[in-house]
């Protein structure tokens, strides 16, 4: 193209043309960047975007260079890692991008006149179908330039003329079948009442029931579609999104043809005139139905008993949290009642499990039956129960206490016989016996204890009761000798690699030789070296020892990544970076000795200094793991912006896995979202050949449990190690 006719491009005013390709490449591909940029010797401008607010950029920090240098697809799933992007300002600079994906776009077939992009600021994959649409796309914006440039220089007949736009039509055929084909809806609305539509791909039908013709001639509304519930809230977000003249996404219900209810998300942006008036809304809708079943189900797991449905200690100590804020507001009482079934294992061993489970179930039923609405009753342990009860004094909970025990000394019927329930309670009070959840719920059980002897079996917590507070200075104090001492050593677990069979790193577990108690495991003391202020001290021991071990193996032929955890504290620890570069330097090593694993609930603790500091070690060069997922918080929105290689998905969800389908459904999910993030699964707890089958058919790329080996000690794992090879 002549200098003239790319001036023409540089027309501040909007190019609907050029504006309509830059949104369906957004669309198609479902990113929140899309642009048309144009080159000269010394910058680059955009001919349209979508998402970007940047004007001219230097060509030395344009984006498009690369791709005009190369004259073909760039894509690049991280731009901040790759040697040619990386210095680029949309990259390095606020707006910064990771996924981008640019086609040249070209001119009789030899002169690169600009390049067509999408963009994400999320490091993400684009599948086959996507980078097709983006090439089809450029090769329309590369006939609609070559057509404009024809008419203006009147240099073309009328006959080759006739082809270019045959080829344009051709290409926007192929582009309607390719986006008829993607998983899920494209459409084009008006902005009024019932969002009317003007296209949509034929995928409604199946997402919806209703075909294209029903939802465009008006049969069918689309307001109609969306569940009542969810309309307001929608109609919010696209307002202001169309306000600030941004993208629009937004996750809400819809209503099938056939009266089944799914879940979508849909991802937007307004069409404008030049004066800035609404003419259409364009998006992309997608069936997400399944992922929030296993999302809800993940969650149920986490936070609900599944043998009698009540809520768990976690759901408890939660509930606790919010009636403990709550109370200090108002300054109303809060009673806490720890209902014990003292003869459970007596009857579980004599008629058992299933009939100790029936007792567990009507235990449940019964509390659950005598509480008001604002009380909460949860399944705290195996046989033990915990009742909220916001609002009450000594002396109401006292008699909620007696009535609890009076419902459950009725027989139960079990095996055919009638069998009573023992019981006792054990009862605290905020904010006199706790002002926070877990003292609460451990001094309702010191309390139960006292209630077994009593005569009336119930008792109100006593400071007296409280036998632990000397123990506990006594331990910390072995802890800290343990520490300093001889007493604590690593023992390390395997990963394996699925495909290959081959040994892929450990995971380091600190155990503590006590003189007096024997060996004792990390649930033994960590929580307690937590509360303690022990847990830093503890963890500068655990990389100290880590990475003298793995000098021995590295020394010994054997270069095995060591993962060790990380908790809350150690995040929010400002000597953490120190303590790593030190154990590195003293024993010569790199950031491939070691890896660092952190649970859910760690990082949503803090998120933002979470999302700091891992950002700091990926930087350094470390693999980073999420430990346990699908205990805490389950949902990976969160993990779109960590900078994460793995998530290992929590051995509860994997040690039942050939014979409980719905962990299996489960799993199955987890890996599969966790693959479209860009991650990849690790499955802990997995104890059967046929178990890691499973995993490795779904794609899982490694596993970590008794199958393999028991933790062992370093030296032991490097006779396994070469025995396993």
């Amino acid at each position: 193209m002549t200098a003239l006719q790319l001036r023409d491009i540089r027309d501040p005013l909007p190019d609907p043309e050029l504006d309509a390709y830059v949104r369906l490449a957004a669309i198609a591909c479902q990113v929140p960047i899309a642009m048309l940029t144009f080159l000269d010797k010394e910058q680059e401008w955009f001919g349209a975007k979508l998402g970007v607010t940047s004007g001219k950029i230097p060509r030395a920090g344009s984006l498009s260079a690369a791709v005009v240098e190369s004259n073909e697809l760039v894509y690049v799933e991280d731009a901040s890692t790759n040697r040619l992007l990386q210095h680029c300002v949309l990259v390095s600079g606020p707006t910064g991008i990771r996924l981008f994906a640019g086609v040249p776009v070209t001119v009789a077939e030899r002169d690169v006149v600009g390049v067509l992009s999408v963009a994400d600021t999320v490091k993400r994959r684009l599948d086959a179908s996507q980078v097709e649409a983006l090439r089809l796309l450029a090769d329309q914006t590369s006939n609609l330039l070559q057509h404009r440039a024809s008419l203006q220089s009147q240099l073309e007949v009328a006959r080759s003329e006739a082809g270019a736009l045959d080829r344009l039509r051709e290409s926007q055929r192929t582009l309607q079948t390719l986006v008829s084909n993607l998983p899920g809806v494209a459409y084009r609305s008006l902005n009024d009442v019932s969002w009317r539509l003007e296209v949509v791909s034929e995928g409604c039908q199946k997402l919806i029931g209703y075909s294209a013709a029903e939802l465009i001639a008006g049969t069918v509304r689309m307001v109609d579609v969306i569940h009542p519930d969810d309309i307001a809230s929608l109609r919010r977000k696209v307002s202001r999104a169309l306000k600030t003249r941004t993208p629009y996404q937004s996750t809400y219900r819809i209503r099938t043809a056939t009266g089944q209810t799914k879940w979508v998300w849909d991802k937007g942006c307004g069409v404008y005139s030049a004066d800035g008036t609404v003419l259409a809304l364009e998006g992309f809708i997608t069936d997400i139905t399944e992922q929030k079943h296993a999302e809800e189900c993940i969650r149920r797991m986490a936070y609900f008993d599944e043998l009698t449905g009540l809520p768990n200690r976690l759901s408890m100590r939660d509930a606790l949290s919010t009636a403990i804020a709550t109370s200090r507001d108002s300054h109303d009482p809060i009673a806490l009642l720890h209902v014990e079934v003292d003869n459970f294992r007596e009857i579980n061993e004599t008629l058992g499990y299933r009939e100790g489970d029936r007792l567990l179930q009507e235990v449940a039923t019964r509390l659950r039956e005598m509480l008001n609405a604002n009380e909460i009753v949860a399944r705290i342990a195996e046989s033990s129960f915990s009742v909220l009860l916001p609002g009450m004094d000594a002396s109401h909970a006292v008699q909620t206490a007696r009535k609890a025990l009076e419902a459950l000394s009725r027989p139960f019927g079990l095996d055919a016989l009638l069998l009573p329930a023992d019981c006792s309670i054990g009862i605290t009070l905020f904010p006199g016996h706790g002002t926070d959840p877990d003292s609460l719920l451990r001094r309702a059980n010191v309390a139960r204890y006292g209630a077994r002897r009593s005569t009336e079996k119930l008792a109100v917590y006593a400071g007296a009761l409280d036998s632990d507070n000397a123990q506990r200075l006594i331990l910390m104090t072995d802890l800290r000798r343990a520490i300093d001492g001889d007493e604590l050593l690593l023992m390390f677990q395997p990963k394996l690699r699925m495909q290959s069979r081959q040994v892929s790193g450990v995971e380091a577990l600190v155990r503590w030789r006590h003189p007096e108690r024997g060996l004792m495991g990390p649930g033994q003391f960590i929580g307690f070296a937590e509360s303690a202020g022990l847990i830093t001290r503890l963890t500068h021991w655990v990389l100290a020892a880590a990475v003298r071990e793995s000098h021995a193996w590295h020394g010994a032929g054997q270069p095995v990544p060591i993962a060790i955890n990380l908790s809350p504290h150690d995040i929010r620890d400002r000597q953490l970076f120190e303590q790593i570069s030190r154990a590195l330097e003293t024993w010569g090593g790199t950031p491939d000795w070691i890896q660092f694993e952190l649970t859910e609930s760690c990082i949503m603790e803090d998120l933002s200094i979470a999302r700091h500091v891992l950002m700091q070690l990926r930087e350094a060069g470390f693999k980073l793991f999420i430990d346990d997922f699908g205990t805490g918080y389950s949902s990976l929105a969160y993990l779109r912006n960590l900078p994460v290689d793995y998530i290992k998905i929590d051995q509860s969800f994997v040690k039942d896995l050939d014979s409980d389908s719905e962990s299996a459904a489960i799993v199955e999910t987890i890996i599969k979202l966790a693959h479209s993030l860009g991650m990849e699964v690790v499955a802990e707890g997995v104890e059967s050949v046929s178990t890691m089958e499973m995993l490795s058919n779904w794609g899982c790329e490694e596993a970590q449990g008794y199958c393999i080996s028991k933790p062992i000690s370093g030296h032991d794992f490097q006779s396994w190690s070469k025995a396993f090879r």
